[in-house]
């Protein structure tokens, strides 16, 4: 029995992988996922985006301390057999860019002229794999227009 075990270990080896292996340079985008038939999918997801750094910030430039946007795509998954990989009718829709979330940022502090030093996260919400929401969060420090003298 323990020599079948390590047989099937063996042969499935090759399909493992570990978590972050080998995406160094691929940038792979955010899009909430579709199913089997999709009947709408009009989705927006962040790919890249370059963030300034503290040095960049212009002298001058008051700080605005900390600000958060947030950008979302949802999906509706409706089955339409019971077994476990069973068929579905699919759509999605929204913006989950970190465009959209950036300009949240400045929707809610008109004042922002940049950002450095920026965190991005990405959160899941799904209800039995029916619903689910995919949200693009950008956390920054903000500054605003340098003063000009």
């Amino acid at each position: 029995m323990k020599v079948i075990l390590a047989l099937v270990l063996l042969a499935l080896a090759p399909l493992v992988r570990a978590a972050g292996e080998n995406d160094e340079d691929v940038a792979v985008p955010g899009l909430i996922p579709a199913g089997s038939f999709m009947l709408f999918y009009d989705t927006t997801g962040p790919l890249s985006f370059v963030a300034n750094t503290p040095k960049d910030k212009p002298k001058g430039a008051p700080e605005l301390g900390l600000v958060k946007g947030v950008s979302c795509q949802h999906g509706l998954s409706i089955p339409i057999s019971a077994n476990l990989r069973g068929t579905s009718i699919t759509g999605a829709a929204g913006n989950g860019s970190f465009v959209k979330a950036i300009e949240e940022i400045k929707k809610k502090k008109p004042e922002v002229a940049g950002i450095y030093d920026v965190r991005t996260d990405q959160r899941v919400f799904a209800i039995l794999g029916i619903y689910r929401k995919l949200c693009t969060e950008v956390t920054a420090r903000a500054f605003g227009a340098a003063k000009q003298p």
